[in-house]
């Protein structure tokens, strides 16, 4: 049976990160935190969730830990992405990456 999980390209990493998401060409912002997080998506869980629509382009910026990066900094992290799916289930928005996050830009690095 070919299952959903069977056919994603990248495999998702169930790990929570900040995140805010750009909805461009509004000023709405939307704050939130990944459920589970790949190299071409993610799951954000967001209150601002019904503000957003299927199809909306994006700004996405990440905050990532020194603890999963490796680094001595944390990372924000930046890139394009559209919204696939707004699931008022779960409370959150599902956003395809128009790059791999491996690609998204760096930012900014903080000292924590």
């Amino acid at each position: 049976m070919d299952t959903l999980i069977d056919r994603r390209k990248y495999a998702r990493l169930s790990q929570e990160f900040p995140v805010k998401a750009k909805v461009l060409g509004t000023p709405l912002v939307v704050d939130g935190v990944t459920l589970d997080v790949s190299l071409g998506g993610a799951f954000i869980l967001s209150l601002s969730w019904s503000a957003v629509h299927a199809n909306d382009q994006t700004e996405i910026q990440f905050s990532l830990p020194p603890a999963f990066t490796g680094q001595r900094e944390r990372l924000l992290l930046r890139g394009p992405g559209t919204v696939i799916r707004v699931d008022e289930d779960r409370l959150g928005i599902a956003i395809e990456f128009l790059q791999e996050l491996r690609t998204f830009e760096v930012i900014q690095a903080e000292n924590v």
